[in-house]
């Protein structure tokens, strides 16, 4: 990707592939990032896709990021921006999380399974900001509309990222709690909360991992 950020274009559109509906529970102590704070973000983030093998080589020609942002704690914490990225010359585009720990830093794209169809993907949709594992910091679930793969259209695949210290960028994708959602609670966070409560409980109270 050689020379590539000097020739991206990166253009925010909020309502290229629909408007995404975010949501939060005020109880989680939810923090909504401030203009300057979103324009720092995405000023850097072009840089975060250059020299990746996971990634079209074309420059970029539109990157949407969810229309409200939010830090995964009310102090400190991580800026979390699901992003939708669509590359020149190329039909499809890609789903994404990017992080970054403050306005100024450079965000770092969480990685995905190939398997996920994320890079033939339409945008995302029912966004749900929650804590799952208990240890205070804003988790994600959400809708990923992706390219089927047993018939012509596109399905809403359920995508849940979880805060982890120990993960470059602070957060990870969880197979785990993933597969335990359906299309259909998501409409919901009191049931993308049940949803993943039951599930915990099957468990003997264990908590969701990062394993792909």
């Amino acid at each position: 990707m050689t020379h590539l950020v000097r020739r991206l274009g990166v253009l925010l559109c909020a309502t290229a592939f629909g408007m995404s509906l975010a949501h939060a529970n005020p109880d989680e102590g939810i923090r909504q990032a401030n203009g300057a704070e979103v324009n720092a973000l995405t000023a850097r983030a072009a840089a975060v896709f250059t020299g990746r093998d996971d990634v079209p080589e074309e420059p970029i020609a539109l990157l949407k990021p969810e229309k409200t942002l939010y830090w995964s704690a009310p102090q400190g914490g991580h800026l979390l921006a699901l992003v939708t990225v669509r590359f020149k010359g190329i039909s499809n585009a890609s789903c994404r999380l990017m992080t970054a720990e403050n306005g100024q830093d450079a965000p770092v794209l969480i990685d995905l399974p190939m398997d996920m169809n994320a890079d033939n993907c339409r945008g995302f949709r029912d966004v749900r900001y929650l804590d799952i594992n208990g240890d205070g910091k804003l988790d994600i679930a959400a809708s990923m509309t992706v390219k089927a793969n047993s018939f012509d259209g596109y399905v809403d695949q359920p995508v849940v990222y979880l805060s982890n210290a120990d993960r470059p960028g602070g957060y990870c994708y969880s197979a785990s709690a993933s597969w335990n959602l359906e299309p259909a609670v998501m409409g919901s966070t009191d049931k993308v909360k049940r949803a993943l409560d039951r599930e915990r409980k099957r468990l003997s109270g264990s908590q969701f991992d990062c394993a792909q």
